[in-house]
């Protein structure tokens, strides 16, 4: 059996930390969401407390059969997500933007589990799109942060690979 050296073990236990930081701040911010809707940023941003019963775009929120199954699933992947985060699969730069998609899907999660809904209420006024919250902004923060990642990786793969002019 292998040990852990004790830095990286601090480093994962620090990252699932963060992610229980930013869960109680999406859960906080939800508890504390006024009932009423407001203005943020005039014509660009306001707040309008929605419950949303489905997924993305209230997808499925008829369904209660479809809607547990994907909290099911949603609960094991995340169970896996911290499992790799433990192991250290998941590690370096690619850490902060699955630390944010974990915190954004804990922190769905747990209102759907509690409530049978999540509470949405960021809404943009200059266009016509879904309202949604915290948790949201931290899983699509999450993703583009994963996307950008291997877009670097690859293009240094790439550029690595790449035969330098005039040497045969």
């Amino acid at each position: 059996m292998t040990t852990i050296p004790k830095q990286k073990l601090w480093a994962r236990l620090a990252a699932l930390g963060a992610a229980a930081l930013l869960i109680m701040a999406d859960q906080l911010i939800k508890a504390a969401m006024p009932q009423d809707s407001r203005v943020l940023i005039p014509r660009v941003l306001g707040l309008r407390h929605t419950l949303n019963y489905g997924i993305s775009f209230s997808l499925f929120g008829e369904s209660a059969a479809i809607m547990t199954v994907i909290s099911i699933v949603t609960g094991l992947a995340l169970l896996a997500g911290i499992a790799a985060i433990l192991m250290g699969k998941l590690r370096g730069r690619i850490l902060p933007g699955a630390v944010m998609i974990l915190a954004g899907g804990m922190g769905n999660l747990i209102d759907r589990l509690l409530h049978g809904y999540v509470v949405d209420y960021f809404e943009f006024l200059f266009v016509r799109f879904a309202i949604f919250n915290f948790a949201d902004v931290l899983i699509t923060c999450g993703a583009a942060w994963l996307v950008i990642w291997v877009l670097i990786s690859e293009a240094r793969s790439c550029a690595k690979a790449k035969p330098k002019a005039g040497k045969a």
